[in-house]
């Protein structure tokens, strides 16, 4: 029988999970489910379409693209409206938007900075 897996959370550090939730609570309207302490770190979780996102209040030792994590996505039903959202609310695009031809179609996408040195993608693709 094969084993059946799924994602269950995304677990991300920073020195200030607090400001980090703020982040985003502010720029993708996040729903937090809860703040609670364990083993003498602060954590924050937030629900993503159904997927935690998990911030514990660690300094990362590495951050940023290329690294074990490089990035998590993000999919929306149409970018230039998102791009036009995220513009507004001051966020930093590391890759403007662009479009990607994939064996299954286009993906238009775009990377901003979130705290702390994560990159999330932005995208929303677009099937042959």
């Amino acid at each position: 029988m094969a084993v059946s897996y799924s994602l269950d959370h995304i677990h991300l550090n920073g020195p200030d999970p607090e400001s980090t939730a703020a982040f985003y609570e502010r720029v993708f309207g996040l729903r937090r489910i809860r703040t609670f302490n364990a083993n003498g770190l602060t954590f924050v979780q937030l629900d993503l379409s159904g997927v935690r996102l998990t911030i514990t209040s660690r300094t990362p030792v590495a951050a940023g693209r290329g690294n074990a994590t490089d990035h998590f996505a993000v999919q929306v039903p149409n970018l230039v409206e998102a791009v036009a959202d995220l513009r507004a609310k001051g966020v930093e695009f590391v890759v403007e938007p662009a479009i990607l031809q994939t064996p299954t179609g286009q993906l238009d996408y775009c990377f901003i900075q979130a705290p702390d040195g994560v990159v999330v993608e932005v995208l929303s693709p677009t099937t042959a």
